[in-house]
């Protein structure tokens, strides 16, 4: 393992005066009660902000924004395509803070999907893409069609990354299997992909995982979509 993974980032301040002035300037994409979470600025570049909602909370001490950076950076220390970090932010009158960064250029499986362009042999891909992140120990709670992209090099990467972890060692079969859950648990993704290439997805997972037969059969009967 790098590095990377440990590398300690300068924060910069930020008012709560300034963030408004670059809530003028740049288009919401996100927001909540609470206010605006996500801003797309004018040259491009995304600004994400994280509030602590709790009083007590390890967050006071490293920040979600600290964590988010700390995964683009192993991430990209292992090779996965993903966001690229421009500057860590805290604010100077509130225990909030937030990232700028630039986006991963590319198109979503979900944009693909609902354009009738998610192939079978993107399927395939995407299942040795998945096999890969488990076995470089990369649990990602928020693995779905929407947040993996892919590129114009036609690879593909990971995006919305803040609610990921990196064990250095591969996934056990019990985190393999919850992790099929998270990704299978927003439906619609998976019912306008055809039957036959969500089998190839399976196929690819298990021919690329490098798991025992014991560990494949315990695993197939957590992919719910396969026919």
């Amino acid at each position: 393992m790098s590095n990377l993974f440990f590398n300690w980032r300068r924060s910069e301040a930020l008012t709560a005066d300034t963030l408004k002035q670059m809530c003028e300037q740049a288009k919401v994409l996100e927001q909540d009660e609470r206010g605006v979470k996500v801003l797309q600025l004018a040259d491009g570049n995304i600004f994400k902000l994280f509030r602590v909602r709790r009083l007590l909370s390890l967050a006071h001490i490293y920040s979600y924004a600290r964590h988010f950076c700390r995964n683009a950076d192993g991430l990209s220390a292992l090779g996965i395509p993903t966001v690229q970090i421009i500057k860590l932010i805290h604010f100077v009158d509130s225990s909030d803070t937030a990232v700028l960064y630039q986006p991963l250029p590319g198109k979503t499986l979900r944009q693909l999907s609902q354009a009738g362009e998610l192939s079978e042999g993107l399927m395939h891909d995407f299942g040795v893409f998945v096999a890969r992140l488990h076995a470089m120990g990369v649990y990602f709670r928020s693995l779905h069609f929407g947040n993996v992209v892919l590129t114009p090099q036609g690879t593909l990467g990971l995006i919305d990354i803040a609610d990921l972890k990196l064990y250095g060692r591969g996934l056990s079969t019990w985190h393999r299997g919850r992790n099929f859950r998270h990704l299978q648990r927003l439906k619609d993704d998976w019912r306008i992909v055809p039957p036959q290439h969500v089998q190839v997805f399976g196929e690819a997972y298990f021919a690329a995982s490098g798991l025992t037969p014991h560990a494949v059969t315990t695993l197939r009967l957590k992919l719910k979509y396969l026919p």
